[in-house]
């Protein structure tokens, strides 16, 4: 048994989706490439944010909108991934994502309809994780032989979110060096060549896994469930723009998403099979872990809430310096995922240490950010709380999903990653963003107020109204940031406090400890598929 176990992995070590042409030295490294190229795939990138809106007359929120869109389309795909892998070979799924790729990014770029730019930026996610998933089931027993999740969530976890940072770093060059148009272009040429590579690379009609047919599916339920996240989407993007429940529209918006939540579970307790069980709410832990990724979103979105604002509006950096400041977060990404290997692997620790750790790295970061903020601030002080950033995402990312998978039997594992990537990547991102706005709004209010009071006829440049104004909205900005930066910190103490004193736990043990074989993962879901009248 050990021995055809052994077989197995040296066969699967090879790659086999190559074609036998294609040297084994440079599979692997081949697979990483059309990995990091397909992440690179965004429909519209939020980084671009004034570019775009510049360009195609559209407020913030409408390309907030339709980035957050993409988010949702990549988590509503989760329970669909592995009906996919098994129904379809791993060459024309990867052929099918990049002509989708091309088409939406090309849309994207030229179409000014902003509801077809939503559709294309949704579907442009659902394929962005479907075909980087493909990849990395051909990967995983070259990561790892004995299929240890130790050893390869970090790995996974530093190209995923390392990728995402190298999105923005090549946008902002990109519009540095042309336009904002030039992302679209470089990404539709990348996908042409991988689209090369893998047609004439890759075996035709290759499967990890025998044939499964699309049988059962709650099709329904998925479309559903999008809508209701799209809706609490627009609602948390525009909310301040429409002044809450002072306007009919986000009044609307919040009925629509009352019952299409009723209807979505309405329908998964009432069928078979359905697109998100309710049982997978009631997972072991899945409330804690819910919570914590909430708290990671609300840390993480300092960063494109508040910092962009002091570093573009007080320090005036363009696209091009922010995205200089990526390379920090990808610097701290890559040391917190071997935090987080040593901490598991060497030291023994248990998650709720490492997720402690995680969420100091991010006060360290939200109390330097306290003490820079000033006109004065040069940008290489801002590398070290980038990288302290970077790594608390990278250990709590890691660490809460390597606990879900050790607390989820994996009957409902990719449904509950559907569950929590509603806060992780959906509308986790705007609710926080929303918050920390209408917060940032009523301190400058209050600031205003306050600094107004010390201008009259005796200030020394009263007789310059321009200078002054000038001078007053930059001293404004910067001590209303300084405040909201040290709500910040407190609410990452609070979080800390919390966690300590907190009786969870999460119950990992050895058999939860190996990813399952693709051989087992099939018959579950031929039993699950044949067991459908």
């Amino acid at each position: 048994m050990q021995t055809k176990s052994s077989e197995e992995i040296a066969t699967a070590r090879r790659i086999l989706v190559w074609k036998e042409f294609v040297p084994e030295s440079l599979r692997f490294p081949l697979m990483l490439l059309i990995i990091v190229i397909y992440m690179l795939s965004g429909g519209i990138y939020m980084s671009a944010v004034s570019e775009i809106s510049g360009s195609f007359s559209w407020i913030k929120e409408d390309i907030l909108m339709a980035g957050y869109a993409s988010m949702t389309g990549l988590t509503i795909a989760f329970p669909l991934l592995f009906r996919i892998l098994f129904r379809f070979p791993t060459r024309s799924i990867l052929l099918v994502s990049a002509i989708v790729f091309i088409v939406c990014d090309y849309v994207c770029m030229v179409c000014q309809f902003l509801p077809l730019v939503i559709l294309m930026s949704f579907i442009s996610g659902f394929f962005r994780i479907l075909s980087t998933f493909v990849c990395w089931s051909n990967l995983q027993l070259r990561i790892t032989p004995n299929r240890d999740f130790t050893v390869f969530f970090p790995f996974l976890f530093t190209i995923i979110l390392g990728s995402v940072q190298l999105t923005d770093i090549v946008t902002g060059y990109s519009i540095a060096a042309f336009e904002w148009k030039a992302m679209h272009r470089l990404t539709i040429g990348a996908f042409i060549l991988v689209f090369a590579l893998v047609y004439f690379g890759m075996r035709r009609g290759y499967r990890q896994a025998p044939y499964i047919p699309f049988k059962g599916i709650d099709y329904l339920g998925g479309i559903l469930w999008s809508l209701w996240l799209i809706c609490i989407i627009f609602i948390f993007v525009y909310g301040e723009h429409y002044d809450w429940l002072d306007s009919e529209e986000i009044r609307t918006a919040i009925v629509f998403s009352i019952i299409l939540l009723a209807m979505c579970l309405e329908r998964a307790a009432s069928i078979r099979h359905p697109y998100i069980s309710l049982k997978t709410f009631s997972q072991h832990n899945m409330l804690p872990i819910f919570i914590l990724f909430g708290c990671m979103s609300l840390m993480s979105t300092m960063v494109s809430s508040v910092q962009n604002i002091y570093t573009s509006a007080i320090l005036g950096f363009d696209a091009r310096h922010n995205a200089d400041l990526c390379w920090g977060v990808v610097v701290g990404i890559a040391i917190g995922a071997g935090l987080f290997f040593i901490a598991l692997k060497r030291w023994k620790w248990r998650i709720k240490s490492i997720v402690f750790a995680g969420f100091v790295s991010f006060l360290l970061y939200q109390i330097q950010l306290y003490f820079l903020i000033d006109a004065s601030t040069e940008k290489y002080m801002l590398y070290l709380p980038m990288v302290f950033k970077g790594a608390g995402v990278s250990i709590v990312y890691t660490s809460l999903t390597y606990a879900l998978a050790g607390n989820v039997t994996f009957a409902y594992y990719f449904e509950a990653m559907c569950v929590i990537g509603f806060i992780r990547t959906s509308f986790g991102g705007p609710l926080n963003s929303a918050i920390i706005t209408h917060i940032l709004n009523h301190i400058e209010q209050t600031t205003t107020a306050n600094l107004g009071s010390y201008i009259d006829s005796m200030h020394p440049m009263a007789d310059s109204f321009s200078v002054i104004y000038g001078e007053f909205q930059r001293q404004m900005l910067m001590v209303s940031l300084k405040e909201i930066y040290g709500y910040a910190a407190i609410a990452a103490v609070l979080i800390l406090l919390v966690i300590l004193v907190s009786d969870y736990r999460y119950y990992i043990g050895s058999r939860f400890n190996r990813m399952l074989k693709l051989t087992q993962i099939w018959r579950y879901v031929r039993n699950q598929t044949n067991s459908i009248p």
